[in-house]
C-alpha cells in the first residue's frame, strides 16, 4: 500500500505537468472579476489614515512648539511696550488717561483726556506710587483747553504699583501729595 501512494502522488504530479494551461472563457472570467472583492478600498483607507495621522502628529508638535514658546516669553518677560488705564473720581470723575511703559527704553508716556480746567494757581501732578505707600513725584502739568495733554514720564515704572494725580498748588507742585490722589491706575 505503501508503493500505490507514493505512485498515485507521483502520477498526480505529473498530470499537472502533462496538462497545457487553458484560459478560462472571457465571459466566466468577467463574472468572476466582478464578483470578487476590489483591492483599492484597502489601498483607500490607508490612504486616508496617512493624512489623519499625520496631521495629528503636526498638532502635537504645534502644541509642543506653543507650549515652549510660552514658556520662554514667561520666563523672559514681555518685550514691548505695556499699556494700562487711569481713571478719574471725585472732581476727576469722567477723566481718563492711557498709560504706554516702554520698559525697554524705561520711559513712559502718559495721554490725559476729559482733564477739568484748573483754577489758578493750581497744577496736575502725576505720583508714583510703591507698594509700601511711598508717592514719588514724576512731573506737573496742565491740560489744553479740551482737557487733553501728553506726559512723557522720563524714569522707569519697575518697583511702582501704582500711578495717580492729585491737584497741587503750581507752578512746580509739591514734593509730597497734599490730598487723595482724584486719579488713580494699576501699573501693569
Amino acid at each position: 500500500m505503501f508503493e500505490q501512494d507514493e505512485l498515485s502522488e507521483t502520477a498526480f504530479a505529473a498530470i499537472g505537468l502533462a496538462v497545457e494551461p487553458v484560459m478560462p472563457p472571457a465571459a466566466l472570467r468577467a463574472r468572476i472579476l466582478s464578483e470578487a472583492e476590489p483591492r483599492s478600498p484597502v489601498l483607500t483607507q490607508q490612504r486616508r489614515r496617512l493624512p489623519w495621522s499625520l496631521l495629528a502628529a503636526a498638532m502635537v508638535l504645534i502644541s509642543v512648539a506653543a507650549f515652549l514658546l510660552g514658556q520662554t516669553l514667561h520666563r523672559e518677560g514681555p518685550t514691548g511696550p505695556i499699556v494700562f488705564a487711569m481713571a478719574g473720581h471725585g472732581a476727576l470723575q469722567g477723566a481718563a488717561a492711557k498709560v504706554t511703559d516702554l520698559k525697554a527704553d524705561r520711559v513712559a508716556v502718559v495721554e490725559f483726556n476729559g482733564m477739568p480746567e484748573l483754577p489758578p494757581g493750581k497744577v496736575y501732578e502725576l505720583w508714583l506710587i510703591t507698594a509700601g505707600g511711598r508717592a514719588d513725584a514724576a512731573g506737573v502739568f496742565v491740560p489744553d483747553s479740551t482737557g487733553h495733554t501728553v506726559v512723557v514720564v522720563d524714569q522707569s515704572l519697575e518697583g511702582y504699583s501704582v500711578m495717580a494725580v492729585t491737584v497741587e498748588a503750581g507752578p512746580s507742585g509739591v514734593s509730597s501729595p497734599t490730598q487723595q490722589p482724584a486719579m488713580t491706575g494699576n501699573i501693569a
